[in-house]
């Protein structure tokens, strides 16, 4: 990975990241009372061209498909223009969110959700396209597991795939993408090593809330064992309140009732935290400013999804800023 390489990237990330979403914008969006109030302001911000001659109305999940398409076309640019040394690493930093991608298809087939419905809740990443996810959605469940490219995910879900038979319980094959997605992301950057710490936590505090073995789905090792015979989620927060877990979950400790929603929240904005002061201040010789912009771009577009739903489902203001990640961070 040579310096000219990181330096062209950073230099391209800047120049977008200066067309973001301003405060005052955000506070104009937010205003707005309806669609058409929302559709309005949008004409204020760099994004009227996104949505185009969409109607909020009648073709709001195309509105959300749009904005996703746009992240996937800037991250697919971006590897296109990166060496093989950088595409590697964006491929790996693909695999969180293609995993993503796979719990929603999953899930959704094993609700019977209407296919258009799970296809606007997709973000196709690096190599991974729409026409894929499209391919798969066609598929059952089993076939889906058998088609998947790193042999590290067909396995463990295929051993999932087992348990989900006997049981119709989704988790195993959520805990499978989750311990997959575990072992790939360290690989990306440093910052994912505690990020995954924090993730096994939560899985371990899901794990004690629906009262199921927390060793099949966590991923093995020694941080996490220490919590494993707890029998409450502030006694696993307590035995993780030390630098840097303590920055995120130890406001909660003492608390009888913690909504895991709540958690993952806090442990996704402080993370941004992170990334946005190594999008800062990473130098040339450092590829996490890279990997910081796409996750901070992607939060932005996900806050914008969240304001035109929340806006549609008629929230409050205050509802859907606290719903906000990126923005709830400035």
């Amino acid at each position: 990975m040579s310096v000219g390489d990181i330096s062209y990237l950073t230099g391209r990330a800047h120049g977008i990241m200066g067309k973001i979403l301003t405060k005052s914008q955000i506070s104009l969006l937010l205003s707005a009372k309806n669609l058409k109030e929302l559709r309005a302001a949008f004409t204020q911000t760099p994004y009227d061209s996104i949505i185009g001659n969409l109607n909020f109305e009648t073709q709001i999940s195309d509105v959300a498909r749009s904005f996703k398409n746009s992240y996937a076309d800037l991250l697919i640019n971006f590897y296109r223009q990166s060496s093989a040394s950088m595409k590697r690493k964006i491929q790996l930093f693909s695999e969180r969110y293609n995993a993503e991608n796979l719990r929603i298809i999953l899930q959704g087939i094993h609700v019977e959700m209407d296919h258009d419905d799970i296809l606007a809740r997709l973000i196709p990443v690096a190599s991974y396209s729409l026409d894929y996810y499209k391919k798969l959605l066609s598929m059952p469940i089993q076939q889906i597991i058998s088609v998947q490219k790193e042999q590290i995910l067909q396995k463990q879900l295929r051993r999932a795939f087992e348990e989900f038979k006997r049981t119709d319980r989704f988790t195993p094959l959520e805990s499978a993408i989750d311990q997959y997605v575990y072992s790939v992301l360290p690989k990306v950057s440093p910052y994912y090593e505690m990020y995954v710490n924090m993730k096994n936590i939560l899985s371990l505090c899901r794990c004690i809330t629906l009262n199921v073995p927390a060793y099949r789905y966590i991923l093995p090792n020694q941080f996490i064992a220490k919590a494993l015979n707890s029998t409450s989620i502030s006694e696993v927060l307590e035995k993780y309140n030390y630098y840097p877990y303590s920055a995120v979950f130890s406001e909660y400790i003492g608390q009888k009732e913690i909504p895991l929603h709540t958690l993952e929240f806090a442990v996704e904005r402080h993370l941004l935290k992170l990334w946005r002061k190594a999008f800062r201040y990473s130098t040339v010789l450092n590829s996490d400013s890279i990997i910081g912009f796409f996750e901070i771009k992607l939060a932005e577009t996900m806050d914008i999804i969240r304001m035109i739903v929340g806006v549609n489902a008629g929230f409050s203001e205050k509802e859907i800023r606290d719903s906000l990640l990126y923005y709830s961070i400035l």
